[in-house]
């Protein structure tokens, strides 16, 4: 029994230095997988993000040629100034 004991030793740290591995590894593709994740998540909220600001510069683009459209309809009172309605018309456009 006194032979068998330094196999048990051997046995019991190669047992535990495997199943540190395995835990270690199991451990890090979870890591992986959470990190890959999160990043999925950042990357659809940017491109939520992006298609709300492309359709607000749409909106923002129509809203700009209406403008410059009535203000070229309305007619010209005095070559040297602009009217009332086109002043309000440019200071809303800012």
């Amino acid at each position: 029994m006194g032979s068998l004991t330094p196999w048990l030793i051997i046995g019991a740290i190669a047992l535990s230095g495997v199943t540190g591995w395995q835990g270690h590894r199991i451990g890090y593709a979870a890591a992986e997988d959470d990190h890959r994740t999160e990043l999925l998540a950042q990357i659809e909220a940017g491109q939520k993000l992006e298609a709300a600001r492309w359709q607000l510069e749409q909106e923002l683009d129509k809203q700009a040629s209406k403008n410059e459209e009535q203000a070229y309809a309305e007619p010209v009172v005095i070559q040297q100034c602009l009217g009332p309605s086109r002043v309000f018309r440019l200071n809303t456009s800012r």
